[in-house]
């Protein structure tokens, strides 16, 4: 598109913003709750409002189908409606349909929009604010950013995407935007966005300090709290609706379909993310890239435990080095993650590692095409729950503030966790569904000599300690 042709289409995009998302932030004429990005995103447009400051260019990196894309269309409402902004103040570009029109130049868009179209708000500095989509279908986006970071006093950025390792490490938006990854839904945030289940708010900071100090005393204060927002907003039993979401509530835009549909839309969403956003990153040949849908079929259906390279080499037919460059590039586009075995530097490197799904809906979708779930099946419901916890713990350690690593547990019959605290401290954790015993946990606490150990599972309907061990209810243990 030539100069005059793109600001036409930069005009149509604007008049039409305002009904986009009208249309795609509530259901039945009721808003979608907002998730804590959102929140975490208006307070500084709020300061930016009130006074111009450095916090004005934002970083939203996640896996496809997470909401990135619901919270930038409700900050939008949230501008036009309670700030009274002029809808000609505001730009979103969605750049996966911009694509279509030919090779994307978003320095000119931007210049376009904020020295043509807002001229008069450019000249006296008057807030304007771009929201750019999927801003992974082009490689200068950072340098992008920041000139117009650099150059401008007035302009508040939101850039989001799904090539996660690029948005958070590009070099020339380093040091001007303020990063924030938006993951999966735990069962807290899922039964507060359909059910609108209010919990305490620092519920997640007490289940950690828990998790990490051993002291259940604090988490009994407010455990008759949570269950009593489950009981009074959830019409059915609470286990039959974690059972809903492990296997179709981490994505939000699958909430009002069906699982039939859920299933299709979820494995939809991994096939544009191996065919679309990995050659984004790194050019691979043919054969490479398609072994990633065996590949990902092989982690999900698998028991949880360790993948060697070389077997997985074998299976698909593809060198051992190009398993080694598929397994990195997967988790880069944040579908998987790996955990490493507790020992040694060496030991890590060498010994095999265990990999899960960042969503566990994913995990399970390619379970039921697989025809290998019945809702009877308890080694199914205990490999998504194992799946669940070391996501949980996995995200907690990118999240918050507290300082621990997580493994497996390298020993025959060990447990299947280890949190190793910056103190030093082993913490052994033990997850299942089903009657757990203790041998395990307590050999672990013996063998890592720690001062206490934790069990997840279905034995308890709440947190209690017995001796050494603390057994944690899954249900109150995903609302991480």
């Amino acid at each position: 598109m030539d100069n005059t042709d793109l600001r036409i289409y930069l005009m149509k995009t604007i008049k039409n913003t305002s009904s986009l998302v009208e249309n795609q932030i509530k259901t039945n004429g009721k808003y979608y709750n907002k998730r804590k990005e959102y929140y975490n995103i208006k307070e500084y447009i709020d300061k930016f409002l009130e006074n111009y400051n450095t916090d004005k260019f934002f970083i939203l990196p996640g896996l496809r189908g997470v909401g990135k894309t619901t919270i930038i269309y409700q900050l939008i409402h949230y501008l036009y409606t309670e700030c009274e902004l002029n809808i000609s103040q505001i730009l979103y570009l969605n750049l996966d349909r911009l694509k279509n029109k030919g090779k994307i130049d978003l320095q000119l868009c931007m210049d376009i929009f904020i020295r043509d179209i807002n001229e008069k708000q450019f000249i006296n500095n008057e807030p304007l604010f771009i929201f750019v989509d999927e801003i992974q279908h082009i490689t200068d986006w950072g340098l992008v950013g920041k000139i117009v970071y650099d150059e401008t006093v007035n302009v508040f950025m939101v850039f989001s995407g799904s090539n996660a390792l690029n948005l958070i490490t590009d070099k020339d938006s380093a040091r001007r935007s303020l990063k924030r990854e938006v993951s999966p839904l735990s069962f807290s945030e899922y039964l507060y966005l359909k059910y609108y289940c209010d919990f305490p708010s620092n519920m997640v900071e007490i289940l950690t300090k828990m998790i990490l100090t051993g002291n259940i005393k604090e988490i009994s204060t407010i455990e008759k709290e949570i269950q009593t927002q489950i009981f009074l907003n959830l019409k059915r039993d609470i286990k039959k609706e974690w059972e809903d979401f492990i296997q179709s509530g981490g994505l939000p835009h699958t909430f009002n379909k069906n699982l039939i549909d859920t299933v299709d839309y979820t494995l939809e969403t991994k096939d544009r993310i191996v065919e679309r956003d990995i050659p984004l990153i790194s050019s691979l040949n043919t054969d490479t890239l398609g072994a990633s849908h065996p590949l990902l079929d092989i982690i999900a259906l698998q028991k949880p435990g360790t993948l060697s390279e070389q077997r997985i080499s074998n299976n698909l037919n593809i060198p051992k080095s190009e398993v080694h460059t598929l397994l990195n590039l997967l988790e880069k586009t944040l579908i998987i993650f790996h955990i490493e075995p507790y020992g040694s530097k060496t030991k890590r490197v060498r010994q095999a590692w265990e990999y899960y799904y960042f969503s566990t809906q994913m995990k399970s979708c390619i379970f039921l095409t697989d025809g290998k779930s019945t809702e009877e099946n308890k080694e199914y419901w205990g490999i998504l729950l194992e799946n669940y916890v070391a996501f949980s713990i996995f995200r907690l350690l990118r999240e918050t503030i507290y300082k621990f690593s997580i493994f497996f547990d390298p020993r025959s019959g060990g447990v299947d966790f280890i949190i190793n605290t910056s103190k030093g401290k082993i913490i052994p954790i033990e997850v299942g569904i089903g009657k757990k015993k203790k041998r395990q946990i307590i050999s672990a606490i013996n063998h890592y000599k720690s001062d206490y150990g934790i069990v997840i599972s279905n034995a308890t309907d709440r947190i209690i300690k017995e001796d050494k061990v603390i057994f944690i209810p899954y249900t109150t243990f995903s609302l991480f």
